[in-house]
């Protein structure tokens, strides 16, 4: 307490005159502010308050646990004896601060382990990112090459699809565009040879809603139909809402 500077002035006069008559009682003292000194400067940091609260508090719970080391009288010390009040209270300082440390570094570890798990998801999105990046990279090029025509497929006078028909390769590229999900159904993709429909296949949804699908045709269409029919697709068109035809310029 008195390192603490919790003493009184006349209980700080008491312990300066004891540690002029005790040299242990001086060294005592030197070595906490020491020990106290020294945490600070390697750690930087100075203890919360409540860390002193812990101090007294076990300090007086030692004290009133012991009542004869409580009510010993501090000038009747013998002249060899130690104040024995300061181990204890040295002890207690050291355990509180232990803990104190050992709380800090526990929280350390997991904010480490959070930033480790935030950095982790974002190398995962990176990844996702560069991914996404080469396969829109990937559909460029697609529309890039030559001979590429691009056929629009209307629903009345709406747009609902586009075709890619790239003639040198004789491959159809399939975009979406502004279809509707087709629910528990399938939309399937048309070319018209020579009058007749030719089924290109069903538009598989999750690969069309992130790009061109393509199909391919060994015969040379005149236009693209879309229709919208049961799951796994139909022989022949079915006549419904939405399906359109265009005939390539």
């Amino acid at each position: 307490m008195y390192v603490l500077d919790q003493l009184n002035d006349a209980e700080r006069e008491a312990v300066e005159k004891l540690a002029t008559q005790y040299p242990e009682i001086q060294h005592e003292i030197a070595e906490v502010e020491e020990a106290m000194g020294s945490y600070h400067a390697s750690e930087g940091l100075t203890p919360p308050d409540y860390i002193l609260s812990n101090i007294l508090a076990e300090t007086a719970r030692v004290a009133v646990s012991n009542p004869a080391l409580a009510e010993q009288p501090v000038p009747s010390l013998p002249k060899q004896g130690k104040f024995q009040l300061w181990p204890i209270a040295a002890t207690v300082v050291g355990l509180v601060l232990f803990v104190w440390i050992w709380i800090s570094k526990k929280n350390a570890d997991q904010y480490a382990d959070q930033l480790q798990k935030e950095l982790l998801a974002l190398r995962s999105k990176e990844q996702a990112c560069a991914t996404n990046e080469q396969f829109l990279l990937q559909q460029f090029n697609l529309l890039r090459q030559d001979g590429i025509q691009r056929v629009t497929v209307k629903g009345g006078t709406e747009p609902i699809a586009a075709v890619y028909w790239n003639k040198g390769q004789r491959v159809a590229h399939f975009d979406l565009l502004n279809l509707k999900d087709p629910g528990q159904n399938q939309y399937q993709l048309w070319a018209i040879v020579k009058g007749q429909p030719v089924s290109l296949g069903v538009v598989n949804w999750q690969a069309a809603r992130k790009g061109l699908v393509s199909y391919k045709l060994g015969q040379k269409p005149d236009a693209f139909a879309i229709s919208l029919e049961p799951f796994g697709g139909s022989p022949t068109p079915t006549a419904v809402k939405g399906s359109g035809l265009v005939v390539p310029g």
